[in-house]
């Protein structure tokens, strides 16, 4: 498990030049060792650029980023080591698949941390195992997968090196509902079996409500929204205002609420929902 924090922020694309945009504005944010959070913000907000600092692919300029109290720029040789404990999975990450077989591309990532033998064939297996490759898939090239077979076979190249923080940028985007579902429940598990900090970037507001234990929201390269999601979601008006999707529970308790009835703040999943009206039905009976 590792802690993530972020001081000061900043990052400048083509600073000096006509063309100069601020993407982060001096963010402070602390990512507690295990914890579920999912970032939400439109299109353009800075989430990516943010996440892409987390393992060193971005260089603040200006800020730090804290890997367990360490600055991952203090070195190469820190900012190599992040990169093996801070995996990140891109958006539509099986474009970047490219070797001759599944094990292989699965493989990749470990092979790089010098795991040789044995030990590089049990973390093929633990990698394919967290993100629902069968093992029926190995000798078989990526180009001859479905869609989100791809998906979940560059997830398990990621798992497979058992990163203590797991980045997913949209992970579930393209993939229809079921699919959507399996990534989801091996993130999950990914998490709960192992401890690793998990930090989700999704549209999804019903995805967020769903599987975070704390949602970010970023808008024009700043923190807008932190809390659980109940808080985060009890600001309808100010996501909107964003432009951003509410879930669907919490816009029925929201307009619910508009009509007279003692709605709670902040639901965000059906459950949630279920469990007020009932609290309200149970009230106007005892009556």
């Amino acid at each position: 498990m590792s802690e993530i924090r972020l001081e000061n922020l900043t990052h400048v694309y083509s600073q000096g030049t006509p063309f100069e945009k601020v993407a982060l504005d001096h963010i402070n944010l602390t990512i507690p060792a295990g914890q579920l959070i999912v970032l939400l913000g439109h299109t353009g907000s800075g989430k990516s650029t943010l996440v892409q600092h987390l393992n060193g692919l971005l260089k603040p300029t200006e800020g730090r980023v804290l890997l367990d109290g360490q600055d991952i720029h203090r070195s190469k040789q820190a900012l190599r080591d992040t990169r093996f404990q801070v995996g990140l999975v891109m958006q539509y990450p099986e474009y970047q698949l490219f070797e001759e077989t599944v094990r292989r591309d699965i493989g990749f990532g470990p092979g790089n941390m010098g795991l040789k033998g044995e030990e590089l064939e049990e973390h093929i297996r633990i990698g394919a195992d967290f993100a629902g490759v069968s093992e029926e898939l190995f000798e078989l090239s990526p180009l001859d997968l479905s869609g989100g077979q791809k998906r979940r076979v560059a997830i398990a190249g990621i798992l497979a090196m058992e990163p203590g923080v797991l980045i997913l940028d949209e992970p579930t985007a393209g993939l229809d509902p079921a699919g959507c579902q399996d990534i989801l429940e091996n993130v999950k598990r990914y998490k709960q079996e192992t401890g690793a900090t998990v930090i989700l970037i999704s549209h999804d507001m019903n995805t967020a409500a769903a599987i975070a234990e704390r949602v970010v929201v970023v808008r024009s390269g700043r923190i807008a929204l932190d809390g659980t999601p109940d808080e985060v979601f009890a600001h309808v008006e100010e996501l909107r205002e964003m432009g951003l999707d509410i879930p669907d529970s919490t816009i029925v308790g929201y307009m619910l609420k508009r009509w007279g009835l003692p709605i709670p703040d902040g639901i965000s999943t059906t459950e949630e929902l279920v469990d007020a009206v009932m609290a309200v039905k149970g009230g106007i009976e005892g009556c």
